[in-house]
């Protein structure tokens, strides 16, 4: 744990100390992207050389789809609840109508082109996984490949933070009200998980809620439960915080037509900030972009301290 917030710490003084060069963030976003298919290929190749794990892949994404699912209900309900009686929901304005939108960004062919990026990464993942069943033999290293680009990758996300003008810019112009987005996101996504994890035997309480913990961001949680609690519960991270952020994009109207606007934004957890936030932008309205951006880098920041808390307590 100390390494990766050592690297997180690392990159967001770097990015802080290089916020004012241009080529080095253009280069810094793509890259970050590549990092993390790297990581899940990593980890694939991990899960499909041990016969006995593959072998529950199946019984694996049930699991991470039914935790998947409660973690989404779960953090949408506690905005609604929390957000509808701090007058942030009635000042967040009405949903941004697309023949208002010409850029591309919102529209639905931005959606299904974010959605793109999580086929992709779970593409990457199961490449990884044939890998490991294909090819026997793989070189053994004095280190693990995979902690290492988590540790890149932790320093990559830590100077993009640490490099956005736009964080204390957002937190000094909305004040405290901000922070009741994210809170409303982890205390749902929890609740969610923990219901189903007590209703359904084959789940255990601790694993679920570090699985929630996520908060969508599927490569840090998934090999951070590989480190604390072995392959199984890691296969149940990744598959369960990618189908969180499908969930979210492809249930996009349906969730703010049932529960209005705040309901993208807290579905999404930590995609907010990135992949789902097209989606916020086009059914929820322009008003919560920068809550939904704030969250999403709260929940980024947070996730590794969540769930190795959890594991550990």
């Amino acid at each position: 744990m100390l390494p990766v917030l050592i690297a997180m710490a690392a990159g967001m003084a770097a990015g802080y100390i290089f916020r004012d060069s241009r080529r080095i963030f253009s280069f810094l976003d793509p890259a970050t992207v590549w990092v993390i298919r790297l990581l899940l290929f990593l980890l694939g190749v991990g899960i499909g050389g041990d016969r006995a794990l593959l072998a529950q892949v199946p019984v694996l994404g049930l699991k991470g789809l039914v935790l998947a699912v409660s973690a989404v209900l779960g953090s949408v309900l506690a905005a609604r609840l929390v957000l509808g009686k701090t007058g942030l929901e009635m000042s967040a304005g009405p949903p941004v109508k697309r023949v208002e939108n010409t850029s591309g960004i919102g529209s639905g062919i931005g959606n299904w082109k974010a959605m793109g990026g999580s086929f992709i990464a779970a593409a990457a993942f199961f490449l990884g996984l044939l890998s490991g069943v294909l090819i026997t033999g793989f070189p053994q290293l004095p280190w693990d490949p995979a902690v290492v680009v988590l540790y890149l990758l932790m320093f990559m996300v830590g100077m993009g933070t640490g490099g956005d003008p736009t964080v204390p810019v957002v937190i000094r112009k909305h004040g405290i009200r901000l922070v009741l987005l994210p809170l409303a996101v982890v205390a749902g996504t929890l609740a969610g998980t923990l219901a189903t994890a007590l209703l359904w035997p084959a789940l255990t309480v601790r694993e679920s809620l570090a699985v929630g913990a996520g908060f969508g961001y599927y490569s840090l949680s998934s090999l951070l439960l590989r480190e604390l609690s072995g392959g199984e519960w890691a296969a149940i991270a990744l598959l369960s915080n990618i189908f969180r952020e499908i969930i979210t994009l492809l249930a996009a109207p349906l969730l703010v037509k049932m529960t209005g606007p705040s309901a993208l934004p807290a579905a999404g957890g930590a995609t907010s900030m990135d992949t789902t936030l097209a989606a916020t932008l086009q059914y929820s309205g322009r008003a919560w972009t920068v809550p939904a951006l704030f969250s999403g880098v709260v929940l980024t920041i947070l996730t590794p301290f969540a769930v190795t808390f959890i594991m550990t307590v």
